[in-house]
């Protein structure tokens, strides 16, 4: 004698639901787990986009809340140490570059580009979600800064393109 099971119309409902949520929720921990894509700022007033560039970690400026200063003048890279580069606007700089992976949710040993002094740091990321705790510091960690970052979307913002 065969049994045979048929899955009631609610069985089939929670069958489905199991079947979907069994792709959707590691793909969703996946992509909450990436460092790359879109960070604000800890004042909202940048995002920069974080994206792979070889076995490190990048990152480029892509909108920022004041694209002009007070007097109306481009926010150009005026204090860079290379004087060909003393032209470029802001948005769209390389300010992330070389971060390598300690684990799966922090790198270290890259370098940040303030260009408000023309200056570069040292600079550690530590993902936590949503959320990126980064430091800049010149060679002694405890003397450095800590901003915490929150990822974004492009929400209506013009970005701008790379320089």
């Amino acid at each position: 004698m065969r049994i045979t099971f048929i899955p009631s119309t609610r069985d089939a409902k929670m069958l489905r639901l199991i079947t979907v949520l069994t792709f959707l929720i590691p793909s969703a921990l996946t992509a909450a787990a990436s460092p790359y894509g879109l960070w604000l700022t800890q004042k909202k007033g940048v995002i920069v986009d974080v994206y792979a560039c070889g076995d490190a970690l990048c990152g480029r400026t892509v909108w920022l809340k004041k694209m002009k200063f007070k007097d109306g003048r481009d926010r150009l890279d005026r204090k860079n140490p290379v004087e060909a580069l003393r032209t470029r606007h802001w948005c769209g700089i390389e300010v992330i570059s070389g971060v390598k992976p300690v684990s799966s949710s922090e790198w270290e040993g890259g370098d940040i580009y303030d260009p408000k002094t023309g200056k570069t740091f040292n600079f550690d990321m530590e993902q936590r979600g949503d959320q990126m705790k980064v430091r800049g510091y010149l060679g002694v960690k405890m003397l450095g800064k800590s901003e915490t970052w929150t990822r974004t979307s492009a929400g209506g913002r013009n970005l701008c393109s790379g320089s």
